[in-house]
């Protein structure tokens, strides 16, 4: 048996047909857990408690702190502030509190030091830095040079951890239907795991001339929509 490679099995944002049609969800900001690594940093006019922040690095490199096992941090000055479940904002509004108790001017900036994703495929696996808080999937696949033509697009999984006590989530889902892009599955978080495998069969072509440019300009206009996604 062959299994033929059509734009039907990897054009994007494909409407109606037999497409899937994901119900519209809002966005869903990342939950700080156990082992994350938080990069933070105090801007203050009392340079003492700045240098004091600073652990002796110069310039504005952000310190990062790890969250312990009971989802709390320690920082100079205060220890066991617990942040496990807030989101990084919360967190950060959170710490500016206590850190204000003793420099009333504080201002806390905080983030994730380990903000990554990973990628399985085809002939490609890795780590991969995600350069903002909410990177679609598109992006994101753009950003580790896209899947294999032979990627089964209509099973791509996502592998999530939602918190430190419960079992791995693993949502699977289609990429080419257009209504995944105000679904569940269209952002990505920090730590997902994206798994494509390939298109079962025991070889794969190109149906024909026609369905080769297709498939070219399919990649092309990707392209183009992620470069207008930015």
């Amino acid at each position: 048996m062959a299994s033929c490679i059509t734009n039907k099995s990897t054009a994007y944002l494909q409407e109606g047909g037999n497409m899937p049609q994901y119900e519209e969800t809002e966005y869903t900001y990342y939950r700080i857990q156990p082992n994350d690594e938080l990069a933070m940093q105090v801007l203050s006019i009392n340079e003492e408690v700045v240098a004091f922040f600073k652990d002796g690095q110069a310039g504005a490199t952000p310190i990062s702190y790890k969250v312990f096992a009971d989802g709390t941090i320690d920082i100079p000055f205060i220890s066991g502030i617990h942040v496990a479940g807030l989101t990084v904002r919360e967190a950060a509004k959170k710490i500016e509190l206590q850190v204000r108790e003793f420099a009333p001017d504080a201002t806390v900036k905080l983030g994730l030091s380990n903000d990554s994703f990973y990628l399985i495929t085809e002939g490609k696996q890795g780590k991969f830095p995600m350069y903002k808080e909410k990177l679609n999937l598109f992006q994101a696949l753009s950003l580790a040079g896209n899947i294999p033509i032979n990627a089964d697009r209509q099973r791509v999984r996502i592998i999530r951890q939602k918190d430190a006590m419960s079992p791995p989530i693993i949502k699977e889902f289609d990429i080419r239907t257009e209504s995944i892009i105000h679904s569940e599955f269209y952002y990505i978080q920090p730590n997902d795991l994206i798994y494509v495998s390939t298109i079962k069969g025991d070889f794969f072509k190109v149906t024909d001339y026609s369905s080769t440019i297709t498939s070219i300009t399919s990649t092309l206009s990707f392209l183009l929509l992620i470069m207008g996604l930015f």
